[in-house]
């Protein structure tokens, strides 16, 4: 079921999701492979937001960091699973944020977000 949040009570859900995905990096970066935090594509006049859902590897190339895509899968079976992200898409529009409840049901755990339904 879609949920509709404005820019306010959405940016704490939006915070805890994005702390899920830098507490794993912290554990994984011996690897120098990390699940990108936060990724945003612009179409049509809407921003769509993806969280935790594309990895990635840091690079030096001529002095400077280079992120490099390495898809969707886990790139080494040997990291631990990272944590739980229902596999949806969070829409941004003019009047707030629209997206899957399963987000919502996934983070009904985390003390911050017993304010919320």
């Amino acid at each position: 079921m879609l949920v509709r949040m404005n820019e306010k009570e959405f940016s704490n859900v939006l915070s805890i999701l994005k702390s899920l995905v830098y507490e794993y990096n912290t554990r994984i970066k011996e690897h120098g492979i990390y699940l990108k935090p936060f990724h945003v594509v612009y179409k049509k006049q809407k921003r769509y937001i993806y969280i935790g859902k594309y990895w990635y590897k840091l690079e030096k190339i001529n002095g400077k960091l280079k992120w490099i895509y390495l898809g969707r899968a886990k790139p080494l079976m040997l990291l631990p699973d990272p944590p739980y992200i229902p596999d949806t898409t969070i829409v941004k529009e003019e009047s707030g944020y629209v997206f899957d409840d399963l987000i919502l049901n996934q983070l009904k755990g985390h003390i911050a977000l017993q304010p919320f339904r």
